[in-house]
């Protein structure tokens, strides 16, 4: 029995593993017909089509671009303001060209550092980020149009974006972008001291006469004080205005015989003002020059007062037309041109030292002076002097601005 038994149990040992093989295949073979009436039903006819998936996936996952991925060759940053008052750009959106890549697509298409790109294809660019989803959305060889801040203007241009893979698109007859042009500045404003070599012989000739006693005044020039600005109107020219002025106040005591109560007052004024037109030429980055012309107008005036500061009601019209109180204001008016050369260097974006070196000329309205009555009244001072308004004038300060 046990001989029996044994070849039985020898027989047994043998086939399972056979069983066990043929039970793997059949079941191998119905996993994959599964899987494949799972791929069928969702679109995916073969393996090589979800392998191609999968790699696709992969390669997103990953950081890396398609081939195809659309490429500028620019470097680029988001616009501050200080940067925007330097391209004298007043707008709200756009995103900064730092840099070109040399025979890149920006290259050929002329693109240039300090660009600003406000639109892609009709769209704002706010920002870098905003660029860069724009630029993802692009593939190689497509062609946009682009509107740019250059040079105190906007322009747009069509180009076609590129790939970094070159022989997907080529771009034929490259051109160098243009030299970077520098900035005539954005305008500003200030505080402007003014020193102006006057011809104060005719006043002095007044102020300082026996009878009244006052000190003459400087005839080596006056420093007037005032304000000016100006702001840009394309093309390194510059608009704006300027109003500079002296005054000065004087008393002293009437030395005559029997009025000795009486005190005599003084006040002397000049002024000179008007439109500016300039045209900037910049050196460097920080430092420019400019020539320019002012033209408006400019006047002397005197104004005296002698009285023994003893009014009463009751006796004024006594006092209008019998007494020693006296007052009058004399004036004299022109016309003027100062033609002026500027320079200028910037300390900071918003702040730069000014220095201005002019001449004013003036053309008299009246060959003689007026004593100013009321309702625009004016009286013709008989015997007095055509005194002239021109001189050097020579201005040094702060810019607020560039």
């Amino acid at each position: 029995m046990k001989k029996i038994c044994l070849p039985i149990l020898l027989l047994m040992l043998f086939a399972l593993p056979l069983m066990g093989q043929e039970s793997g295949e059949n079941q191998d073979s119905n996993d994959s017909e599964g899987r494949r009436y799972i791929m069928e039903l969702k679109g995916l006819d073969n393996l090589e089509n979800l392998e191609s998936k999968m790699n696709l996936k992969m390669t997103m996952d990953t950081g890396q671009e398609a081939p195809d991925a659309a490429y500028f060759g620019l470097y680029l940053e988001d616009l501050t303001f200080p940067k925007a008052q330097e391209l004298n750009y007043n707008g709200i959106i756009g995103v900064l060209i730092t840099g070109v890549v040399q025979d890149s697509p920006a290259w050929h298409f002329r693109l240039r550092e300090d660009d600003v790109i406000t639109h892609i294809n009709g769209k704002d660019v706010t920002n870098y980020a905003t660029f860069e989803k724009m630029r993802k959305s692009l593939r190689a060889g497509d062609q946009i149009s682009i509107t740019l801040f250059r040079d105190g203007k906007t322009e747009s241009l069509d180009m076609t974006v590129g790939s970094r893979n070159k022989d997907l698109v080529e771009v034929s007859d490259p051109k160098v972008p243009g030299k970077k042009k520098l900035s005539a500045g954005y305008g500003g404003g200030t505080w402007i001291p003014m020193w102006v070599d006057l011809d104060m012989e005719d006043i002095n000739s007044i102020v300082a006469h026996d009878s009244l006693g006052f000190n003459k005044f400087r005839d080596d020039g006056l420093l007037q004080q005032g304000l000016g600005g100006k702001f840009s109107i394309g093309k390194g020219y510059f608009l704006g205005g300027q109003i500079t002025w002296f005054e000065d106040t004087k008393k002293t005591q009437n030395n005559r015989v029997g009025m000795n109560d009486y005190q005599i007052y003084m006040r002397y004024e000049n002024m000179l003002g008007g439109v500016t037109l300039d045209k900037r030429f910049p050196i460097t980055k920080n430092f420019l020059v400019g020539l320019g012309l002012m033209v408006g107008g400019s006047y002397h005036e005197m104004e005296f007062i002698n009285t023994d500061a003893n009014y009463d009601w009751s006796d004024l019209p006594d006092t209008i037309t019998g007494s020693n109180n006296t007052h009058f204001l004399l004036h004299k008016g022109y016309l003027n041109a100062q033609p002026r050369v500027e320079v200028m260097y910037r300390v900071l974006s918003w702040l730069g030292l000014r220095a201005e070196v002019g001449y004013t000329y003036g053309y008299s309205l009246t060959k003689d002076w007026r004593v100013r009555g009321l309702a625009g009244e004016s009286f013709e001072v008989s015997g007095s002097p055509d005194t002239p308004f021109q001189g050097m004038t020579v201005t040094i300060g702060p810019w607020f601005g560039f």
